[in-house]
């Protein structure tokens, strides 16, 4: 089972909980969390392989777009961006604060105003322009 095989890949890297009795919907908002993003940015996890994997698993709904190539999207709240994705983003919600997850070669093209808040997270090779008003904050 992928799970498992992810779960054990995160306990050697030192993960300090158990992952493999989380169904898909609850591992996409493990990986927003802070400890998710911080334990995925310094251990570059999970490998753009397992997450090719799961891909079946995860819906738009959940903010994860694995190999989708190019996609335009507008004020996620949580978005991850992996691999064979290429995404313009049109961020212009002030009300929350907008976690942007780029990794393992996709690009992203974010145009952001109107004294929103962006929280991005690059994780391996990617490419990211930003496009904003004197309004916007980078995290």
């Amino acid at each position: 089972m992928i799970r498992k095989r992810l779960n054990k890949e995160a306990q050697v890297l030192g993960a300090c909980m158990s992952i493999d009795q989380l169904d898909y919907n609850r591992l996409s908002k493990l990986l927003f969390t802070p400890q998710g993003r911080e334990f995925c940015e310094k251990n570059r996890f999970p490998s753009l392989e397992r997450l090719q994997e799961m891909k079946p698993n995860f819906t738009e709904d959940m903010g994860v777009f694995i190999d989708y190539g190019s996609i335009k999207r507008s004020n996620d709240r949580n978005i991850a961006l992996i691999g064979n994705t290429s995404a313009e983003l049109e961020i212009s919600d002030p009300t929350i604060v907008h976690k942007i997850i780029i990794m393992h070669g996709a690009t992203a093209v974010i145009n952001a105003k109107n004294y929103t808040v962006l929280l991005i997270v690059k994780i391996g090779n990617c490419k990211v322009v930003i496009n904003k008003d004197e309004t916007v904050k980078v995290l």
